[in-house]
């Protein structure tokens, strides 16, 4: 599996809300590089009790289908201490810093609406700021 890009919890919300096409269009340019776009589990996790029934339902969706270009990026055991190293550097939730360390693990960019989130978890050269 390769990751061209993981996505952060606001990047994912503007998604499945249908506020950027920007993200949709990254989707699908990801996609035609023979890539996957990675989705924290924990940014789902953050989510979730901030979506309405569309949302939800788009998020469902968006899980259950096998060819949507989308790969769950798991947590375990193993990666709390990179984690929690994340969470001090970040301004975002625990779904935020998944991300960080998931697009660094997996020498990707991070997507986000919210960069200021992103804090200096990353160089600014590897976050893609979508409008």
């Amino acid at each position: 599996m390769s990751i061209g890009v993981v996505l952060d919890t606001s990047a994912l919300l503007a998604h499945l809300r249908l506020e950027r096409v920007s993200v949709g269009e990254l989707i699908g340019e990801v996609g035609e590089n023979g890539d996957l776009v990675g989705v924290p589990a924990l940014a789902i996790a953050d989510s979730l009790h901030k979506l309405g029934g569309e949302e939800l339902f788009r998020l469902q969706r968006m899980l259950a289908w096998d060819d949507s270009g989308i790969a769950v990026l798991p947590f375990g055991g193993a990666d709390v201490m990179s984690l929690y190293a994340a969470m001090g550097v970040v301004g975002g939730g625990q779904g935020t810093a998944q991300a960080v360390v998931e697009a660094g693990r997996h020498g990707c960019l991070l997507a986000t609406v919210q960069p200021e989130d992103v804090g200096s978890g990353l160089d600014a050269d590897d976050v893609i700021v979508l409008s």
